[in-house]
């Protein structure tokens, strides 16, 4: 079946198996008279059809050139920089690198930083060097240079800039990969770097990354699905060492006791040989609320070694530490009145009341959150929206190491090798605080039983807040060898290029949870729960939370502990094809096969991850029309009430849309339309509510717009738009037709400029403005309860850096109007308000 299945993909793939000898090849680098790589440097064969863009390296390629005598012409946004006459022979492989010089240094500076923020090449997406209009999906490169520009600290930060991805939940320490993201619809968090698993558990540290890809729609056939979704990925990529002495230090200082100090220092060993990079970076948050803080560190070294043209080997390692309670605003857990109704119908059948009675007690209880807490609106809470509900006594720590290698080796001119090896240890420990909104019937019917009298429910409010610890102590292990062989090869016309890849994947995580049962209005025993206090924080009890009392708590009250055990590994295979069957024409095809096995249950999967893509190129270099079909999967395992084993969850992805590169690449970006349907997820068997059956779906679809412009020198345009329509085709009755919490707004805008002076008396001075709005979205939306709504908002950031030979100055405001907003996924998460923050740096 799998042969006829991928028929097409393994013709695709017999097409590298032939060379094309007369042919010819030039390759090279370009560089700036400070010797800065340039991307985005389109090197063309004058009247012909042969040309290529350099990529982020400043470094281009171009293959099967008929011998002969051609004019090289460079142009950066349409003007040309230089032309230089080159004679090819046949079999020659030709290497030919040039140097642009401005004039003044901060133009050249202006110039690079340019063409890493036009760069929008793709090759993480397919593992091939790939430009953006050859590639039949989306993928949102946000480059070093935007990041620095608006002094972004944070991968939160950085996600502002991506067209659909907003933040659901901040970093945990837990073994989650961090914050949560949300990308058409579903959960993505950052398990990628390089294009390897990495998975992280705290805030990511940005000191040692050169740009970051956020790759869009199902991507398992390429990455696996430990650590893609089906929403998309995100892909850190990291700074290499390069042949040049220099780097930075910096210092920035901010509201709320915000202090950073970082250093990105390169050495060179030996000349165009061997060269070194470290990347350090120290900082401190305090929470914008009463109580709450974020302490952080990373040691990044780098080494590159460049034996000759052909050989390239990599070494590198991030030890990071991490400890607070506080990533953003407190973790505002909502009890629901399904789950309280629920509980105490139970207390009162114990108690040897009659379903009967039971009925009619509870039928005048509150059934959704308007009528339990007066509002179904997180805005219109009572919460003190600058209490934080915690004490700095109280919080977490995280220590992870990471340790990577790779290599690359140019066999011949076709193929490629590259070996990757990456090793990671994490550890987690001390007390992790969160709270409970509590509704005041629960109270009042608790109070009216205990003493006796008839059941009341009282009226609607939410006039207090359960404080919960908990201490989860434990540790994450992955470890992962990846092969790639690639080819690039020439037959007649059509050109070939594909990837054939092995990946061993191995991931432990040991994670206890250890808990205490705390008494709920003094009657019902709940986990986690420390207090009870109101929710304007006005009680001689709020510094009752502190670290000796917690203490206490943990020795004293009835304990309790939470595993949460993950053991398992993967062996994988992969092939990606992508055929230039014209200039016009370009069709792509992949599969991975999968096999997973939980080293826990003793349970093996095996599944078959098939992507198809294809491009019509009205206009070479200038126009793509694409289409794509990609699939993600998540393995389950169990079975049904008629013992049939469940199979990987799945999910398919059907997307068109247009990329455009026009005015000498001066405006790039896409036009999408995307429609995911995961499958074979699994629900509750109504006929018998003790198994579980596998037939639920979710449908997702939408439209992505994203625009990058560079209408004159100095001046950056992004803006990007996202709408996702997301909701449950079959699933459970308490959800079945509703949109999935977790899915996001339905409506997503972001917007970020920047003019940088490069004349006058201001020149190296720059100016930015940011907008992100984020529509209406909700916390919770279940049936009885209903929609908790997390309303509509926009945020404003605004920075101004100059920049000189020797040092650079910068001001960020975030927040500029303090606007007060929410996320979250199922609770509640307030943001934080207006923060300034100055930075100064000095080159050398």
């Amino acid at each position: 079946m799998y042969t006829r299945k991928y028929t097409f993909l393994l013709l695709l793939l017999l097409l590298s198996v032939a060379a094309y000898s007369q042919s010819a090849s030039l390759s090279g680098k370009v560089t700036t008279g400070q010797g800065q790589p340039v991307g985005s440097i389109t090197v063309a064969l004058l009247d012909s059809r042969w040309g290529a863009v350099t990529d982020e390296n400043g470094e281009y390629r171009i293959q099967h050139i008929k011998p002969g005598t051609y004019t090289v012409q460079l142009s950066f946004t349409g003007k040309v920089q230089k032309t230089e006459n080159v004679t090819l022979t046949a079999g020659s492989n030709t290497k030919l690198d040039f140097t642009i010089t401005y004039g003044a240094r901060e133009l050249e500076e202006v110039v690079v930083e340019t063409s890493k923020i036009m760069n929008r090449a793709a090759s993480t997406a397919n593992k091939i060097s790939l430009s953006s209009l050859e590639t039949p999906q989306i993928v949102h490169s946000i480059s070093s240079v935007i990041l620095r520009k608006q002094n972004a600290m944070t991968l939160e930060d950085a996600m502002k800039n991506a067209p659909g991805m907003t933040k659901l939940w901040d970093a945990t320490s837990r073994p989650d990969g961090g914050s949560i993201f949300v990308s058409r619809g579903f959960q993505v968090t950052t398990k990628v770097r390089n294009g390897l698993p990495n998975i992280v558990n705290t805030n990511v540290e940005m000191a040692n990354l050169e740009r970051i890809e956020v790759i869009k729609g199902p991507s398992a056939t390429m990455f696996g699905s430990i650590v893609s979704s089906y929403g998309g990925l995100i892909n850190r990529v990291t700074k290499k060492p390069y042949f040049q002495n220099g780097g930075y230090a910096d210092v920035s200082y901010g509201s709320f006791n915000f202090y950073r100090a970082s250093a990105d220092a390169n050495f060179v060993i030996q000349k165009d040989k061997m060269a070194a990079r470290l990347n350090i970076a120290g900082q401190n948050q305090d929470s914008w609320q009463d109580a709450g803080f974020q302490r952080s560190y990373i040691i990044a070294p780098s080494f590159l070694y460049k034996p000759n043209d052909r050989l390239t080997l990599n070494l590198d390692a991030e030890i990071v530490g991490s400890k607070g309670n506080s990533n953003g605003g407190n973790f505002m857990f909502i009890l629901t009145p399904g789950t309280i109704n629920n509980a105490l119908s139970g207390v009162l059948l114990q108690q040897g009341l009659s379903q009967q009675q039971v009925a009619a007690i509870m039928s005048q209880a509150p059934k959704t959150f308007k009528e339990a807490f007066g509002t179904d609106k997180v805005d219109e809470f009572k919460l003190s929206y600058d209490r934080s509900f915690i004490n700095n006594e109280v919080y977490s720590s995280t220590q992870s190491n990471a340790f990577f290698a790779d290599g690359s080796y140019r066999i011949s001119r076709h193929w490629t090798t590259q070996t990757a090896v990456t090793y990671s240890l994490s550890h987690n420990n001390g007390y992790a605080p969160y709270q409970y909104l509590l509704p005041n019937y629960l109270g009042t019917f608790i109070n009216s039983m205990m003493s006796g009298g008839a059941p009341s429910f009282g009226t609607p409010g939410h006039d207090s807040t359960g404080r919960m610890v908990w201490r989860p102590v434990g540790s994450t292990n992955t470890f992962n060898v990846q092969q790639n062989f690639i080819s690039d090869y020439q037959w007649g016309k059509v050109r070939n290029r594909a990837v054939i890849g092995f990946d061993y994947a191995y991931y432990k995580s040991l994670v206890t949870y250890n808990r205490f049962y705390g008494s709920l209005f003094g009657a019902v025993p709940y986990p986690d729960l420390f207090d009870i206090v109101p929710v304007d924080g006005n009680s001689p009890k709020m510094d009752d939370l502190n670290k000796a009392n917690v203490l206490n708590a943990f020795s004293t009250r009835p304990p309790g502990t939470l595993p949460y055990d993950q053991k398992s590994r993967v062996i994988s295979g992969y092939v990606n094809n992508v055929t230039n069957i014209t200039d016009y024409i370009i069709v792509s095809a992949g599969v991975r096969m999968d096999n997973f096995r939980n080293l826990i249950l003793k349970e093996n999967q095996t599944k078959w991850s098939p992507k198809f893509g294809l491009i019509i190129m009205p206009v070479k270099d200038v126009l793509s029309i694409f289409a794509n079909y990609q699939n993600s999967f998540t393995n389950k395992f169990g079975a049904d009430r008629n013992n049939k084993a469940f199979v990987p969850e799945e999910a398919n992805q059907k997307e068109a849309g247009v990329k455009y590169s026009l005015f000498g690449n001066k405006l790039t970006g896409s036009v999408s339309y995307y429609d995911i349907l995961a499958k074979n997820m699994i629900r509750t068997d109504i006929s018998d509510p003790q198994f579980n059956i596998q037939d639920g779906e979710q449908k997702s679809k939408g439209l992505e717009a994203e625009i990058v412009a560079n209408p004159f020198t100095g001046w950056t345009i992004l803006l990007g738009y996202a709408y996702n329509d997301s909701r449950y085709v079959k699933a459970e009755a308490d959800v079945e037709g509703l949109r999935p919490v977790g899915s996001g707004p339905w409506n997503m805008v972001n917007f970020w400029t920047n003019y940088t002076f490069t004349e006058t008396k201001l020149k190296g001075l720059g100016i930015g403005l940011s907008l992100n709005y984020s529509g209406e979205s909700y916390a919770f939306n279940q049936r009885p309860d209903g929609a908790l709504v997390l309303p509509a908002y926009a945020v404003l950031g605004s920075h101004i850096t100059y920049d000189a030979k020797r040092y650079r100055l910068g001001v960020k405001v975030n927040n500029i109007t303090g606007e007060k907003y929410w996320m979250g996924w199922s609770n509640i998460i307030p943001q934080m308000k207006r923060q300034l923050i100055g930075t100064v740096t000095v080159k050398f």
